[in-house]
């Protein structure tokens, strides 16, 4: 079995993948630069034995990180309970990607796991939007070429960012709005946060299908946190794919297992 692991500021995504390569169990804990190995190690264990599977049946590891002060705890970690070193995605990692950016080593490497994944399984050109402390979209065109990507903030950083400048607006959790008007505080900032960003990646979307195509030809594919929230109200038809990013990593693992054979 293979586990895969991607870590970003605000959690840390986690999956097994037996030797046919079919998901065994998907888990998410809170990424936290504060704990030691150890503490992780633990965190580990238990999400093992919650979903009843062996850490020592697992043979290979990958993560990816955009998180650079944690990677090395977390490596520490899944050495000490899988008795194996993870593969890091990153310079020298093959992913069978053709990127058509400045400079390599800024693109994130969710994003690549991301795009591997998307490519492996759709049709190009293709759109894909992670929603996360940033939402990105990221752009393949009809050659499966790695052209752009567009970065604006996550949701929760923005709603964050509202309350922490407004004195009399509260911290809030993201929750579906009841109606595009809300009749108290809560309501009509969940509705302002989730419809405000639907509809700016409709705005974004038109744009790009108005660059690259028309909508009938560009798959558009959604991924990351608080996505439930959002694909609802979004005019463009997407395919929701919750795990895009494991599936990448699943796959830059066995690339790289190829190559080395």
């Amino acid at each position: 079995m293979v586990f895969a692991a991607n870590i970003n500021n605000s959690n840390i995504t986690l999956a097994v993948f037996n030797k046919d390569e079919n998901m065994v169990f998907r888990s998410s804990i809170a990424s936290d630069r504060t704990k030691c190995p150890d503490e992780y190690v633990i965190l580990l264990q238990s999400i093992f034995d919650l979903y009843g599977s062996d850490p020592r049946s697992v043979k290979g590891a990958v993560i990816s990180s955009v998180v650079p002060p944690l990677l090395n705890v977390f490596q520490q970690a899944v050495i000490k309970l899988l008795g194996c070193k993870p593969m890091v995605v990153g310079p020298g990692i093959k992913t069978g990607l053709d990127i058509k950016i400045d400079h390599h080593s800024q693109l994130g490497t969710d994003l690549v796991a991301n795009t591997v994944a998307a490519v492996e399984k759709y049709k190009a050109p293709l759109l894909i939007v992670d929603s996360g402390t940033a939402i990105t979209l990221t752009m393949v065109n009809a050659r499966s070429e790695l052209c752009g990507v567009t970065i604006i903030p996550g949701m929760k950083v923005s709603l964050d960012a509202l309350s922490a400048n407004a004195a009399e607006l509260p911290y809030i959790s993201l929750d579906s709005p009841r109606s595009l008007f809300g009749t108290n505080t809560i309501d009509a900032m969940n509705s302002g946060i989730i419809y405000g960003t639907a509809s700016m990646l409709d705005g974004l979307i038109d744009r790009i299908c108005n660059e690259y195509g028309n909508e009938e030809i560009l798959t558009i594919i959604i991924t990351g946190e608080h996505i439930e929230h959002i694909l609802p109200h979004l005019r463009h038809k997407a395919i929701y794919d919750p795990n895009l990013i494991l599936e990448g990593l699943q796959l830059i693992y066995r690339k790289n297992q190829k190559k080395k054979k």
